[in-house]
């Protein structure tokens, strides 16, 4: 197994505040390393938290090779830890040539899975609130004081990966082995928790792109048959009552083609949420302002036309076939831009009443 795949826990913080905060620290290294979790740290200083965690964390002797990532300046003061002296192939050095070091330090928290926080000042508390931020685990001890504290107060629920009853344990007094035990079982749980979100999240966009797929391919096998009506009027002999209902029928298909393709585009882009009752509304209005549109342009066409010779008929067969592409087009653009359709409708005004109302205003 990769051991690089084992989460990252960035360790931040100092053991100044509280005297009971390096015995905890160790406490902590411990239990991380029973947890199976990585940590990255950053200085070797004594007041530092890393030290003591890296202590405790060594000492279990349950550390796998380059568990430990050392993340310093190049042209700066490197680490020295005391263990590396005889665990060396569990540090793993990781040099920064950036000049502006708390740049690079607070950019290494967007690639950590949790961050644990104790004591520490301003820069503690700002990388809590980019932990935050970045919706990574966070366990921030507040019952040993320093700013993060602060980063604790901001916790919520639901909005944060923490539950209740995790930030809870973060401000528990009376730090003990089976306390540790629990914050560390804390970030693990807060890690899985967001894995899981992560692994529903995709299986959502894979359902959303299946069903877009689906649509697509509804829309395209009724484009078709819209399309197919010109070669079928074109080059079939098909009686004359059966060549009216296609010039009928096709703009009906072409709207309900044209109003899905357009759906499939806006679910593409994002701007439509992706709804059973969505798609049937979508292809019902498509339907409707295909046949409006269709109607509209047939009849302009027909009552304009010269009278048929055949008896019985108002227009001839071979006009019919040539208007059966049109209506199509008309159809489907109708539907493609059916909201433009249905607000044209909406204003037109059937009946007009300008002489009315000048009347009620002499």
């Amino acid at each position: 197994m990769d051991k690089s795949l084992d989460p990252i826990i960035a360790i931040v913080g100092n053991v100044r505040e509280d005297p009971a905060a390096a015995g905890a620290a160790e406490t902590l290294g411990r239990e991380l390393a029973k947890a199976g979790v990585r940590i990255l740290v950053y200085s070797s200083g004594a007041d530092f938290l890393e030290g003591r965690i890296v202590r405790g964390y060594v000492s279990t002797r349950l550390a796998t090779r380059q568990s430990i990532q050392v993340r310093y300046p190049l042209h700066g003061q490197k680490p020295a830890f005391p263990e590396q002296e005889t665990n060396g192939e569990l540090f793993d050095w990781q040099p920064d040539n950036r000049p502006d070091w708390e740049m690079s330090f607070y950019q290494s928290l967007g690639e950590v899975d949790g961050i644990l926080l104790m004591g520490g000042g301003d820069s503690t508390m700002i990388a809590g609130m980019v932990a935050m931020g970045h919706g990574i685990a966070v366990l921030a001890l507040a019952s040993f004081g320093g700013k993060a504290c602060k980063v604790w107060e901001a916790l919520r629920p639901g909005r944060d990966l923490p539950t209740a009853d995790e930030i809870s344990l973060m401000a528990r007094p009376g730090w003990g082995d089976e306390q540790a035990a629990q914050c560390a079982k804390a970030l693990r749980a807060q890690i899985e928790r967001k894995a899981e979100r992560k692994r529903q999240q995709r299986l959502e966009e894979l359902r959303q792109e299946t069903s877009i797929t689906w649509h697509a391919v509804f829309a395209l096998a009724v484009f078709v048959l819209a399309v197919v009506c010109v070669p079928i009027s074109w080059g079939w002999p098909l009686p004359y009552i059966s060549s009216i209902w296609l010039l009928f029928m096709s703009p009906l298909l072409a709207g309900v083609a044209g109003s899905t393709i357009r759906l499939v585009f806006d679910l593409r882009q994002g701007s439509a949420l992706l709804s059973r009752q969505s798609t049937i509304t979508t292809a019902a209005l498509g339907l409707i302002a295909g046949g409006v549109a269709g109607l509209l342009f047939i009849t302009a066409q027909v009552t304009t036309a010269p009278p048929s010779a055949a008896a019985g008929t108002i227009v001839s067969p071979e006009q019919v076939r040539k208007l059966v592409p049109f209506g199509i087009l008309v159809g489907f653009i109708a539907g493609l831009t059916l909201d433009a359709v249905f607000r044209k409708l909406i204003a037109s005004d059937v009946v007009d009443l300008s002489a009315v109302e000048a009347r009620k205003h002499p």
